[in-house]
């Protein structure tokens, strides 16, 4: 199986080996919290609020639009 390339953020001088080691580490930790009920609840709040914040961004797009075609 290929290396995954991990695109490191410019501003932040942290070596790709203490990167991975520390996701090594996190991982099965956001792992059980998602398993568990109230990681469930929470992911599921979080997806309504993207479908909300998804949906606004449309209807403002639409609203920008119409006013721009009005003018």
């Amino acid at each position: 199986m290929a290396k995954k390339k991990i695109n490191k953020p410019k501003n932040i001088n942290i070596p790709v080996y203490q990167m991975e080691s520390l996701a090594r580490v996190l991982l099965p930790i956001i792992q059980d919290y998602l398993s568990s009920e109230q990681g469930q609840k929470d992911f599921a709040e979080w997806q309504q609020l993207q479908l909300n914040n998804k949906n606004n961004n449309i209807k403002s797009d639409c609203i920008h639009k119409d006013n721009v075609d009005k003018n």
